[in-house]
């Protein structure tokens, strides 16, 4: 099973998104692709945001390119 994610680094405006095994926990280490190169981030916030529904459920992981 994955887990659909809204990606959001460094509080910036526009986010992406990314699948994982898991969802990242605070603290950990992730690597994503941004703009064509693999960089290891830090998750410093995960926010499980939903509408009502089900369908609607969300979740936003916030990383950083700064150790923790």
């Amino acid at each position: 099973m994955t887990v659909n994610c809204r990606i959001s680094i460094d509080n910036r405006p526009e986010a992406a998104d990314a699948v994982f095994q898991a969802v990242p926990r605070v603290g950990e280490s992730v690597y994503l692709s941004i703009d064509g190169t693999t960089q290891d981030l830090r998750v410093s916030r995960v926010v499980h945001v939903t509408n009502g529904t089900l369908e609607g459920a969300a979740i936003v992981v916030e990383v950083t390119t700064n150790i923790l």
